[in-house]
């Protein structure tokens, strides 16, 4: 017995004699970097021996780099509302670029943080994140004043990562104390037109040579400041170039789009650690709010530190909805879980990840079970989240400034439900229609064999449809616009191209009856209640015109229109 408590008495002292490992100090900042479509496998430290990256792999070198970091959606809007609020898709709402905002009861990272006490700053690169889409909140600076950027036809699409590295640079500099910054690199998007310092053989790895350089100087800002601090860098989805028929993204949910770059550096990050399981962007909010500490509302998910400490990888989710919303066919669902993903579509695929991470053979005939297994797996999550669809009312000028950056921004109609691996070549064929054309019978001609291909397809028929009335040939136009209101189209587009086709023909009183339907799907279109106008004025009725005008000015669209033809009125 003497022996035993001699030999406690000897480890005691021994254990008070060295060192207990300490407790990493909280980060009093945080800086979170999202690079638009970047691919994990074209940035040097994911193994890209053509990259010029140099900013990013020295965050790499000196954080933990995730290997297999995978967004939840293949498009902008959605993949970052998930990275800020914690949520899947299906539970914010924020399905798809343009015509959905996040609504005001979601609380978001940037209110989180505030609440603790830190200053917020945003600096945003592209349009799809512009204030209007719901992101704003909590931010006391929220900087998406756009230039003009050469090779992009809208004004306001996008600006250049140098000139938002800069804003954020200036914010920092009046901002000494705790902060959450949040800086949005938009170059390596569609259209690729890289600085003259950066062009070379492949413009899409210098558009990430830009952005990379842009990062440098914010990361010089940010590391002049003393106090501790937390840097994390990922992206918002990947880019395809060519993988399943596939160019650009969100049509498909194959990991060319899915699998993104993830970088933590901070206290308690070990420099040069790889983690290798599977993680998901909407825990990055989680673990933000997790490494600075409480103090404020806590949000969805959990710490990304857990697989740092060993966790093994869970299920995870991804979709796309671009499919059904642009071009009437079926949306597209992914579930990840263990070495197999499986994609939820007309004909469901499976692949095993383990021996084919380029997904390249469909073994979902030879494994039944699993499809079973996995299928079960999805819709359970599905059911614990919902269905929400967070819309925001119909914007012509954001829908136009999505189409410079190649989004479709389709009317949101019904239409045949195919697999979007059958179109693919329907797909590329829209993708190459885009123009410019020489004039509006040429743009019809471009878009006639393709709705010859897919005669259901509501984003076709609508511009065919619009072609044709520019072009003069309004009766041709009819059934195309016929085509798309049978779908039960979300916007007003159809009818008032309807509308339009007929009162050139000067059948008014048709014209009046399709304007009247549309506001049963659109009740604060100007457009429609400018037109309805318009035509009671042609007609005599001043007091119904006066109405109609009145109602055309809660739209910025048509407000100057509306107002001077007000005044003209007797």
């Amino acid at each position: 017995m003497r022996s035993a408590l001699l030999l406690g008495l000897l480890a005691a002292i021994g254990c008070a004699g060295r060192p207990t490992p300490s407790t990493p100090p909280r980060p009093t900042s945080v800086l979170l970097v999202t690079v638009d479509t970047l691919r994990a496998d074209r940035v040097g430290s994911y193994g890209d021996a053509s990259a010029r990256t140099p900013a990013m792999d020295a965050l790499a070198s000196r954080g933990v780099r995730f290997e297999h970091a995978y967004t939840p959606a293949p498009v902008t809007l959605p993949a970052h509302t998930s990275i800020l609020t914690g949520l899947a898709p299906p539970a914010h709402g924020v399905r798809g670029n343009g015509a959905f905002a996040l609504g005001p009861g979601t609380p978001t990272l940037a209110e989180a943080l505030r609440a603790r006490g830190l200053a917020t700053g945003a600096f945003i690169g592209g349009f799809p994140l512009a204030r209007r889409f719901g992101l704003a909140r909590g931010f006391d600076t929220y900087d998406d004043a756009m230039g003009k950027s050469s090779g992009v036809s809208y004004e306001f699409a996008e600006r250049r990562g140098d000139a938002v590295a800069e804003s954020a640079r200036a914010w920092l500099g009046v901002h000494p104390g705790r902060v959450f910054v949040w800086v949005h690199l938009f170059d390596p998007h569609a259209p690729y037109d890289p600085p003259p310092a950066f062009r070379g053989p492949d413009p899409y790895r210098g558009e990430i040579a830009a952005a990379d350089s842009a990062l440098g100087a914010v990361m010089a800002a940010w590391d002049a400041r003393p106090e501790p601090s937390l840097v994390i860098l990922t992206a918002d989805h990947g880019e395809a170039f060519g993988e399943h028929g596939e160019e650009s993204h969100s049509l498909f949910v194959y990991d060319s789009t899915l699998h993104v770059p993830l970088l933590v550096r901070g206290p308690g990050w070990t420099p040069g650690t790889r983690v290798s399981p599977n993680v998901g962007l909407a825990d990055i909010a989680a673990t933000i709010l997790d490494a600075v500490g409480p103090g404020g509302p806590a949000l969805p998910g959990r710490s990304l530190r857990r697989f740092v400490d060993g966790a093994p990888a869970e299920p995870l989710y991804a979709e796309t909805l671009a499919p059904r919303l642009d071009f009437g066919w079926s949306d597209l669902r992914a579930w990840r879980e263990g070495r197999y993903k499986y994609v939820r579509a007309p004909r469901p695929e499976l692949y095993d990840l383990g021996s084919d991470p380029s997904e390249s053979r469909d073994v979902a005939a030879a494994h039944p079970d699993v499809v079973a297994r996995m299928r079960e797996g999805l819709d359970r999550a599905l059911g614990s989240w919902g269905e929400a669809e967070s819309r925001r009312a119909p914007d012509p000028e954001a829908a136009e400034r999505l189409r410079s950056l190649g989004y479709v921004q389709g009317p949101s109609a019904q239409g045949s439900g195919a697999d979007p691996k059958d179109m693919i070549d329907v797909a590329l064929l829209i993708a190459r229609a885009a123009g410019p054309f020489r004039d509006h019978a040429a743009a019809a001609a471009a878009y006639r064999p393709i709705a010859m291909r897919d005669p259901a397809n509501p984003l076709v028929n609508l511009r065919l449809a619009d072609a044709l009335l520019r072009a003069g040939r309004a009766e041709e136009a009819v059934p195309y616009y016929r085509k798309v209101i049978a779908g039960q189209p979300r916007t007003a587009d159809a009818f008032v191209g309807l509308a339009s086709a007929h009162a050139e023909r000067g059948r008014l009183d048709q014209a009046r009856a399709v304007l009247v339907e549309a506001l049963a799907v659109d009740p604060a279109s100007g457009q429609v209640h400018y037109n309805l106008a318009e035509i009671a004025r042609v007609k005599g009725d001043a007091e119904t015109a006066r109405r109609e005008y009145t109602a055309a000015l809660e739209d910025p669209i048509t407000r100057d229109r509306a107002q001077a033809r007000l005044q003209a009125l007797p």
